[in-house]
């Protein structure tokens, strides 16, 4: 009976979100929407990157967000799960961390101004086995950034404050000149998400 209620109480809760109704109005995919939008309102992220790779893209909205403010990107897009095409989008089902799949990429473009990534594990809600798989994507995302990122690129990646932050936070710094944190309002109150900002990919 707790579960029932609950999962009731969620329910109730996600359908008076203010950021929900606003993605309903819009007719976009999912709140993502907003949370790139308002990163690329304080940091002028995209207005200066011509080639945007968007990893963990499903269900779309990070490239809908692009696709529907900006012209003239070449924009590739990459999960293992389906994703309904976007104009201007070339989409990739597979893995990040396959060698076949990052050819893929390759072809599209040679190297991305910018790395764009929403990629969460599934959330078992016990900390120490979460942030260590927040510690195996980030490893796995800045892999990808020796592979593929420009130097001087730009890396917005989805984190968990947590217990591996601070180690996690310091990785980034040993590749980038400056990394920073933000937490967007259409971010749940309730969640512990943040995005790193990175600038200045150094190789």
């Amino acid at each position: 009976m707790a579960k029932k209620k609950s999962t009731k109480n969620w329910l109730n809760k996600h359908s008076s979100d203010r950021y929900v109704k606003l993605s309903q109005l819009g007719d976009y995919r999912s709140r993502a929407f907003h949370k790139l939008h308002e990163i690329d309102e304080k940091y002028k992220i995209l207005k200066y990157s011509k080639n945007i790779l968007d990893l963990g893209s499903a269900p779309g909205s990070w490239s809908e967000y692009i696709t529907r403010n900006y012209e003239d990107k070449t924009l590739v897009a990459i999960d293992v799960l389906q994703m309904k095409p976007i104009d201007n989008t070339y989409f990739i089902r597979g893995d990040i961390n396959k060698k076949t799949d990052r050819e893929k990429i390759f072809e599209k473009m040679n190297k991305a101004d910018l790395v764009l990534s929403d990629i969460a594990p599934n959330i078992t809600g016990i900390e120490d086995v979460d942030q260590a798989n927040f510690e195996r994507i980030l490893e796995s995302i800045l892999d990808i950034c020796l592979d593929l990122l420009k130097i001087n690129g730009v890396l917005i990646m989805k984190f968990f404050i947590g217990s591996s932050y601070d180690e996690s936070r310091k990785k980034l710094k040993k590749s980038f000149n400056k990394v920073g944190s933000y937490k967007p309002q259409s971010s749940r109150s309730s969640s512990n998400e943040i995005f790193f900002i990175c600038n200045g990919f150094k190789d």
